[in-house]
């Protein structure tokens, strides 16, 4: 299933928006280590993490894009659902995102690190880095159900929605039951790996993990008994 819909994936515009997107995104941040160089390590790094943190949902919601609107335009939807492993079509799907995005996130604060000095922020930046590949799943998840059930227009929506309300998050102090909410993570877990208090804050992360795994089970249970967008 993987290298099907890789194959299918070469013949559209998806492979042009990943060049192109990951090179404008690491040609800011050289920019800003460029322009910012006297700044604290610690500093620079900060807002590149909240940046980042705060564009993510919008990359995963126009990743998602790219990757099912081929199949929308090849009238290859019920195709996807044709298949006799469902939860296998639907995992494979995640994992093209998860993969790519976890890969661009690499690639990103690699080498924005070695150029900030990879031996004052090359931890900062693999906690930070390890800990959004994890938290990232929900938003994939989310967004592949989004696309699929009503469209890029809503998905596209949700996502600015929560590039918004990251960025909200990074000015204030969240505290109590808001720190549990998907869009907070991203700020939480900046401010964990900045301060270097990740390890006091291990059981509020582990409730995180277990609610992306509940997430995923039950979108998975939902592709498999969806029956298609209705028009």
């Amino acid at each position: 299933m993987m290298h099907a819909q890789l194959i299918k994936l070469k013949r559209t515009p998806f492979v042009w928006y990943l060049i192109i997107s990951t090179i404008g995104i690491l040609a800011v941040f050289l920019l800003y280590n460029s322009l910012y160089s006297g700044k604290p390590a610690d500093d620079r790094m900060k807002l590149l993490f909240e940046v980042y943190g705060a564009a993510l949902p919008l990359l995963h919601g126009l990743t998602v894009f790219f990757l099912i609107n081929p199949e929308e335009q090849m009238a290859n939807m019920y195709g996807l659902l044709s298949v006799k492993n469902r939860t296998g079509m639907f995992m494979t799907l995640v994992s093209i995102v998860w993969g790519i995005e976890s890969l661009r996130l690499a690639l990103v604060f690699l080498i924005s690190g070695i150029q900030s000095g990879i031996q004052m922020t090359g931890l900062q930046i693999f906690l930070f880095g390890a800990g959004e590949i994890v938290l990232s799943l929900l938003s994939i998840v989310f967004h592949l159900w989004m696309n699929l059930k009503f469209g890029v227009a809503l998905s596209m929506f949700f996502a600015t929605l929560e590039l918004l309300q990251s960025v909200m998050y990074s000015n204030i102090s969240i505290a109590g039951l808001w720190r549990y909410l998907p869009t907070a993570w991203t700020m939480e877990w900046k401010s964990d790996v900045i301060s270097r208090t990740w390890n006091a804050n291990l059981p509020f992360w582990g409730s995180c993990v277990l609610i992306i795994l509940l997430a995923v089970t039950v979108f998975t249970v939902w592709f498999n008994r969806w029956e298609g967008r209705r028009k």
